[in-house]
């Protein structure tokens, strides 16, 4: 994969991307914390597309939002049209894992005009709150706001220890970690440290509720797939529960593997990817 730049009026955007420019289009969201290498495994088994994966802003390569801006999930979604018109896509199978699932979706319902099929893996409807909490939650999320304001960036020897780590929570092996990792890192005098923006871990302050996804799940018009794993995130089995009958055209396939199921069992999920078209 080549690595490119991409300057939208508000930041600048990195990613990477492979395959004639005259392939039908996919674009590919990774999840919170991960960024466009997460996808590498699964690059080589989708040839019969031009295919590119984005860094989110504050992760990877891709630049940070200036000092008053947040990395709230909404801001996510105009990034990504703002790069869909901006490149002028359309015809695209977008596809989303975890946090760029749910990103997808919503790009998806606001832009039936670019998205023509969407393929989601380890993600479905949205993270809703149903306790009515919205003061304690916002008050919690200011907080750790003016908290964040006092802290340093960490800086680490070298990136043993961090891949060690990353492997064990998402259990995944060290040479899928490391994919990830290396690409959020970079070398300081006295070793290494996070490129990605600390603001990035600071939850929403508002939550969305049960309206907010219906009303989202009915307006995506083109064929849906979901992808899970059969150790992935068990919270997921209940959404497609409450919600899969607001997506008639959706499709559920479940892969042995973990929430990262694309990058343990890539060439299945490359199957279904290209099966959607």
């Amino acid at each position: 994969m080549k690595p490119f730049t991409t300057k939208l009026p508000h930041i600048e955007l990195a990613g990477l991307k492979s395959g004639p420019q005259s392939f039908p289009k996919l674009l590919g969201l990774h999840g919170w914390l991960d960024n466009a290498q997460s996808f590498a495994p699964l690059e080589p088994h989708l040839d019969n597309f031009h295919r590119s994966f984005l860094d989110f802003p504050g992760h990877g390569h891709s630049g940070h939002r200036p000092n008053g801006g947040w990395y709230y999930f909404t801001e996510y979604v105009a990034d990504v049209v703002a790069f869909l018109e901006q490149e002028d896509v359309h015809d695209l199978h977008l596809v989303g894992h975890s946090m760029g699932g749910y990103v997808a979706q919503l790009v998806a319902s606001i832009c039936p005009e670019r998205v023509s099929k969407l393929t989601l893996i380890e993600a479905f409807g949205l993270y809703i709150s149903t306790q009515g909490d919205v003061v304690e939650h916002l008050s919690k999320a200011i907080f750790e706001r003016k908290r964040l304001a006092d802290k340093t960036a960490p800086v680490y020897s070298n990136s043993a220890r961090l891949v060690k780590l990353r492997a064990e929570k998402s259990e995944l092996s060290e040479d899928l970690a490391r994919l990830i990792i290396e690409r959020n890192l970079e070398t300081v005098a006295s070793g290494v440290t996070w490129r990605i923006d600390p603001r990035v871990r600071l939850a929403s302050p508002i939550r969305f509720t049960e309206a907010n996804a219906t009303d989202m799940l009915k307006h995506i018009a083109c064929p849906v797939q979901l992808i899970l794993g059969d150790t992935g995130s068990k919270d997921l089995l209940k959404a497609v529960a409450a919600w899969r009958k607001h997506v008639p055209q959706l499709e559920v396939h479940t892969l042995s593997g973990g929430h990262h199921v694309h990058m343990q069992q890539p060439e299945r999920v490359a199957q279904l990817i290209n099966r959607l078209d």
